[in-house]
C-alpha cells in the first residue's frame, strides 16, 4: 500500500503550545496548497473541575481556535483551513481522525534526560496505533537538517515506510538513507563470536533484504538518490544514529498495540521516546 499524502489532508494537534507550533510549522513546510485541519481537543478524561467546563469556556476556545485557523488561511490562501473543536480523550479523538489518506501531526517537547517522562506522550500513545502514518515534531533547534532517513526490514510496514520516504525525498529533492540493521542470534551474543562463514553468509541474507527492498522505489524514482546502509547492530541506535541532523526519520510499525508494546518494546516506540529530529510513524497496512 502505497500512501500518497501531498495534497491531502492534514490534521493537527492543536493547543497553542511551542509543541503545537513546532507541528503546525513542520505541516506547513511540508504542504500549504492541500487541506489542513486545526484540531483543538478539551480534554474529558481528567476527574478535576475541568470536566465541568462551562460553556462560555468552550465558546471562547471555539473562538480562539477559528482566530487561528484564520490566520493560517490569511498566510496560505492556497491551503483550504479546517478549525475543529472536539472535547473527550484526545488520543481517541486524533485516533478516529486518522486514516490512510490523512496524516495526523503532533508536536512533542525535544527529548531531555530520561525516557520515562516521554513514556505516556501523546506521540508516544499515537504511534503505532492510528490508521494511518502519524508525524511527531519535536520542538526546533533551529539548525539547518538534511536527508530522509528510513528504516528498512523487509516487512509490510518496512515497505509502506519505504514508499512514504522515497516519495518524500523525491518531493523535496533530499537524499534517501536507507538503514537496515542486523545482529547475530541471541544465543551468540555476549558469548563467543559466531563462525566466520556463517555470519558472512546471514550478512550477504540481510544485504539481500536491504537491496530487494529498494528495488521498486528506485524504479519508481528514477532520479532519486538513495544511499543504502546495512549496520551491524540494535536497529533503533542505527536509526536514531542516522537520524541525528535529518530532515526526517521515517519507521514502519508491524501493529503491536498497547501493554505488549510497552513490555516487549519496539524499534519505533523506542526511537519515539528518544525523538530528536521529526519522525513519521507508518503503521502495518491492512491484510
Amino acid at each position: 500500500m502505497t500512501h500518497t499524502l501531498t495534497r491531502s489532508q492534514t490534521v493537527v494537534a492543536w493547543d497553542g503550545s511551542e509543541p503545537a507550533r513546532a507541528a503546525l510549522d513542520w505541516s506547513l513546510a511540508r504542504n500549504n496548497d492541500g487541506e489542513l485541519n486545526l484540531v483543538r481537543i478539551l480534554d474529558r478524561t481528567v476527574s478535576s473541575a475541568d470536566y465541568f467546563t462551562e460553556e462560555s469556556t468552550t465558546v471562547r476556545a471555539r473562538e480562539v481556535l477559528k482566530d487561528d485557523a484564520d490566520r493560517v488561511s490569511a498566510k496560505f490562501p492556497d491551503l483550504t483551513v479546517h478549525a475543529d473543536l472536539r472535547s473527550g480523550d484526545p488520543i481517541t479523538e486524533l485516533r478516529a481522525l486518522s486514516g490512510a489518506d490523512t496524516l495526523v501531526v503532533v508536536g512533542t517537547h525535544r527529548r531531555r534526560g530520561s525516557t520515562l517522562r516521554y513514556e505516556w506522550s501523546m506521540g508516544a500513545r499515537l504511534a503505532g496505533s492510528t490508521n494511518g502514518p502519524i508525524a511527531i515534531i519535536p520542538e526546533g533547534d533551529n539548525k539547518p537538517h538534511s536527508g530522509i532517513v528510513v528504516g528498512v526490514d523487509g516487512s509490510a510496514a518496512s515497505n509502506a515506510a519505504v514508499d512514504f520516504a522515497a516519495e518524500e525525498a523525491d518531493r523535496t529533492g533530499q537524499e534517501l538513507y536507507a538503514i537496515h540493521a542486523w545482529q547475530e542470534p541471541l544465543v551468540w551474543r555476549d558469548t563467543t563470536e559466531p563462525d566466520a562463514w556463517f555470519l558472512q553468509t546471514l550478512e550477504t541474507s540481510h544485504r539481500r533484504i536491504l537491496d530487494e527492498s529498494l528495488l521498486a522505489v528506485a524504479r519508481r524514482f528514477p532520479s532519486l538518490v538513495i544511499r543504502a546502509s546495512l549496520v551491524r547492530g540494535a536497529p533503533q541506535s542505527a536509526l536514531l544514529d542516522a537520524a541525528r541532523g535529518a530532515a526526517l526519520l521515517v519507521v514502519g510499525d508491524h501493529g503491536q498495540k498497547g501493554i505488549s508494546k510497552l513490555l516487549l518494546g519496539s524499534v519505533s516506540h523506542s526511537i519515539v521516546l528518544n525523538i530528536q529530529s521529526p519522525m513519521v510513524v507508518i503503521p502495518a497496512p491492512s491484510a
